[in-house]
């Protein structure tokens, strides 16, 4: 291309699973689509590739009622969910998984685990490394953009999309990283969301002292260009993740496994003071939130006992238990708490005191401990740990057809947003996850069907 325009019906920003559903959807509306994609890689470079592949309703089937659906999102986010984008998400959730299927999706038996009721198969291996490319999303996503290039559709790649303003012959004008410029009737923002740039991790969740247990890639374009022509955000400072070893800083071998959230769910989770940050028994990504949230997200420690070590601590592909002792950063260990608080550099006092306080009524302590408490058979252990970050909640406000709104919750004519660009599914006081593959799977849709509609019309 050069200096001026290419002009389309719809551009999409984002070559994900997002990204790659809408542009299909909408090319399959008879308009003429372009995809800008930063990655040179067919399957795209974003966290779609690298995650495990489950399309998952908050941790049900995706072909459960959606009214139960919706119920179920809302309480886990305290009431703090969209109406309008949790209904188009449950309602929306069955056919997304059916148009996957219908486009070549492959699916794997779930096992023993019913939420897994759709799984990308091959499916990838909970292990460390991002080693995608081989597995079910991959091999979708490379069958779509194939197919999509020979049903007429443009791909731009590799190419970052770095400002968009109203257009002169169209509605938008899309600037390309290296000068071009691509022009349109809608656009549609499907690059992640902005866990990968540490000043809008910062400025939103407070601290940039994270591992980043993602893609490189989703650094925020598409919310800035959304911001910049009047759209609001909504679920700013939560974001989905796992507790890690705090090497994994470090040591590209300690994520994005093994996670410590089991494990977690039935020790104690305590800053360098001595003193807990969470309820650690809702569950491992309101505690590596609550990790992210706290005074020093370096240099916080997970306590448990031997008995956690030897349950929970050997739960998943690669488990804790022996995985980080035979790499070397196994657990500190001593015979009493006491000890142990020596050992780390935490006043024994202290530390002593929360852990007796648990013990002695989990429901009273501060904060509140609920679940299973595994502390009381020695020796006893602590592991330093960090927050890793995989993808941001907050994003751009959005309606039950992936229109974007702006600050006054009307639609912004021709822009859309889909999967971690867009807000309304996630979040609240617990931080309560729907599952972002199916999120992406169906905004991506309906962006794709509504812009592919307005567009033909």
């Amino acid at each position: 291309m050069g200096a001026t325009p290419a002009i389309f019906d719809i551009v999409v920003v984002g070559g994900g699973l997002a990204g790659w559903i809408a542009a299909t959807a909408a090319r399959e509306q008879g308009v003429s689509v372009a995809l800008v994609e930063l990655s040179p890689r067919p399957e795209g470079g974003g966290n779609s590739v690298i995650s495990g592949g489950v399309l998952h309703a908050n941790l049900d089937d995706p072909r459960a009622p959606p009214a139960a659906m919706v119920e179920k999102i809302r309480h886990a986010t305290g009431g703090e969910v969209s109406p309008a984008v949790a209904e188009a998400w449950a309602g929306t959730a069955a056919r997304a998984v059916e148009w996957i299927e219908a486009h070549g999706g492959m699916m794997a038996d779930p096992g023993d685990q019913p939420y897994r009721a759709k799984v990308f198969a091959p499916v990838k291996p909970t292990v460390p490394g991002l080693n995608g490319a081989s597995y079910g999303t991959a091999r979708f996503l490379r069958r779509l953009a194939d197919s999509f290039r020979a049903g007429g559709g443009t791909i731009v790649q590799p190419a970052r999309a770095i400002g968009l303003e109203p257009g002169a012959a169209s509605r938008w004008r899309l600037a390309l990283s290296g000068g071009d410029t691509l022009d349109a009737q809608a656009v549609i923002l499907a690059d992640g969301g902005f866990q990968a740039d540490a000043a809008l991790v910062r400025r939103h969740i407070g601290s940039d002292r994270l591992h980043l247990r993602a893609s490189p890639s989703s650094v925020g374009d598409g919310l800035r260009m959304g911001i910049s022509n009047g759209a609001a955000t909504a679920q700013m400072r939560g974001f989905y993740g796992h507790l890690l070893h705090r090497d994994a800083l470090t040591r590209g071998d300690l994520w994005p496994y093994p996670i410590l959230d089991i494990l977690g769910m039935v020790g104690l989770i305590v800053g360098p003071d001595g003193r807990r940050i969470v309820d650690e028994g809702i569950g491992g990504v309101r505690s590596t939130n609550a990790l992210a949230w706290s005074a020093m997200p370096d240099g916080c420690w997970l306590i448990f006992d031997e008995a956690a070590w030897n349950a929970e601590g050997r739960f998943g592909e690669t488990p804790c238990n022996p995985y980080l002792a035979d790499e070397g950063v196994g657990p500190v260990s001593a015979a009493t708490i006491e000890g142990l608080a020596t050992r780390i550099g935490i006043d024994a006092a202290v530390l002593a005191a929360t852990v007796a306080a648990v013990r002695a009524d989990p429901a009273g302590a501060q904060p509140p401990r609920r679940g299973r408490l595994s502390l009381d058979q020695p020796p006893f252990h602590a592991l330093p740990i960090v927050a890793g970050i995989s993808f941001t909640f907050g994003g751009l406000k959005i309606d039950g057809e992936a229109r974007v709104l702006d600050t006054a919750d009307a639609p912004i004519e021709g822009l859309y947003a889909a999967g971690g660009t867009a807000a309304g599914l996630h979040g609240g006081p617990d931080v309560g996850y729907a599952g972002g593959l199916l999120e992406a799977a169906v905004f991506g849709l309906l962006a794709g069907e509504h812009a592919g509609r307005a567009t033909a019309a």
